[in-house]
C-alpha cells in the first residue's frame, strides 16, 4: 500500500483528495502547513507528496527546495496541485527546477489526480522492486513493513526514522559514524542528540538482550548481528 502525504490548507479539498485515495486503496496522510508538511515528510517518507503551492507558515516553493536539499527526501516523488495563475509554461518550468515531477492545476477532477498519482508510483522504483529484507548474521530488517527479527523471531515494527538507522547498521560491516547516519536520515540540519534519543528508544524497542547488539563505537554505533 503506498503513502500518500498531502500538504493542503483547504480543508474541504483536502477531505476530498484523502478519501478519494483511501477508496483507491491508498494510506493518505496530511498537513494542513508547508512546515508541518517538511517535517511530516522526513518522520513518515511517504511514496509520494500531494503539495499546494500556497500555503502558510512555509510555502510550497520553499518545501521543495528543501527537500532537494535532503539526501533522502529528494527522491520522494511531488505532485505539485496550484490555483498560481502564471503562464503555464513558466509555472511547470519553475516547479520541475525545483525537483517536483508533475503538476495539477485547480481546480481539477479527483479522477484525474488518482490516475496521475498512479503514474506516478508506477515510474518510481518501490521497497518491493528492490531488497525486501536486508540482513546482518541474525538479524533482519524488512524493509516494506519496517519489522525486525531476530533468529526468526519477531521484536518490533519500528518507525521510519529508526528503520532508516537501522538498516544503514545492518548494511555495514563495522561502526558507521555518526555524521554518516545524521545526514543520511535528517539531512545536514540534523543534531546529534535526536540520533542519540533514537538509538535509545530503537534499543528499547528491540527488547533488553537483543539491544545491546547495537553497540556504541568511538564516533558512531555498530550492529553486531
Amino acid at each position: 500500500m503506498a503513502r500518500i502525504l498531502i500538504v493542503e490548507d483547504d480543508g474541504a479539498l483536502m477531505e476530498l483528495m484523502s478519501l478519494a485515495f483511501f477508496k483507491e486503496g491508498y494510506e493518505a496522510h496530511y498537513a494542513f502547513n508547508g512546515q508541518e508538511g517538511y517535517e511530516k515528510i522526513l518522520s513518515l517518507h511517504p511514496d509520494l507528496v500531494v503539495l499546494d503551492l500556497m500555503l502558510p507558515v512555509l510555502n510550497g516553493a520553499d518545501v521543495l527546495k528543501k527537500m532537494t536539499a535532503h539526501p533522502v527526501a529528494r527522491r520522494i516523488p511531488v505532485i505539485v496541485v496550484t490555483g498560481h495563475g502564471d503562464k503555464p509554461g513558466m509555472l511547470e518550468e519553475t516547479i520541475k527546477a525545483h525537483g517536483a515531477v508533475e503538476y495539477l492545476r485547480k481546480p481539477f477532477e479527483l479522477r484525474e489526480l488518482i490516475r496521475l498519482a498512479a503514474r506516478t508510483l508506477a515510474k518510481v522504483p518501490s521497497v518491493s522492486s528492490s531488497a525486501e529484507s536486508v540482513q546482518k548474521g541474525s538479524v533482519r530488517l524488512d524493509v516494506r513493513y519496517r519489522t525486525v527479527w531476530v533468529a526468526d523471531k519477531l521484536l518490533a515494527t519500528l518507525s521510519p526514522q529508526k528503520a532508516a538507522v537501522l538498516r544503514l547498521l545492518i548494511e555495514s560491516a563495522g561502526p558507521v559514524p555518526k555524521a554518516k547516519i545524521l545526514l543520511a536520515v535528517w539531512g545536514p540540519t540534523g543534531g546529534v542528540s535526536a540520533l542519540e534519543k533514537t538509538m535509545q528508544r530503537l534499543r528499547e524497542d528491540l527488547g533488553e538482550a537483543e539491544g545491546k547488539r547495537i553497540q556504541t563505537a568511538a564516533d558512531g554505533y555498530e550492529l553486531v548481528g
